[in-house]
Order: structure tokens, then C-alpha cells, then sequence
């Protein structure tokens, strides 16, 4: 199992994956949506990042979002 370092694509997309998985809804857009804003507030308040850091964290949060709606958009069809 390769390691998947705090900040990646990688990471986010496990973590967003990670939450779905972990709760039942019945609307799958709207948990992802709030996974989505647990991460992105994490990354907010985290006071250890440089500045050029946390933007880097959320633009890889954004593509993993995207990653992970388009493979539940290809399943659920």
C-alpha cells in the first residue's frame, strides 16, 4: 500500500470516499457536499500551512471533489 501524503489529491479524494462510504444518505450530492466543507474548513483553519500552501491543498480538495463526482455520477448510471 503506497502512502498518501496529507494535502495530496490523492489524500482528499480518500478522505471524501472515505466519509461517503461512512454514512448513509439518501441525498449523495448534498453528504458530498458537506465533506466537502468539513475538508475545506479544515484546511481554513489550520495554522501551520504557508499561505501558497493551503491554496495548493485547496486546489487538490476541488480536483478530488471532481474526481470523486465524476466516478459517482459513471456508477450511479
Amino acid at each position: 500500500m503506497a502512502t498518501v501524503l496529507f494535502g495530496t489529491i490523492e489524500y482528499y479524494e480518500g478522505e471524501i470516499v472515505n466519509y461517503l462510504s461512512n454514512r448513509y444518505s439518501y441525498d449523495h450530492e448534498d453528504a458530498a457536499k458537506r465533506v466537502f466543507a468539513l475538508l475545506e474548513k479544515e484546511i481554513l483553519n489550520t495554522f501551520l500551512f504557508e499561505e501558497t500552501l493551503r491554496i495548493q491543498c485547496l486546489h487538490n480538495l476541488i480536483k478530488a471533489f471532481g474526481k470523486v463526482s465524476k466516478k459517482s455520477i459513471v456508477m450511479i448510471s
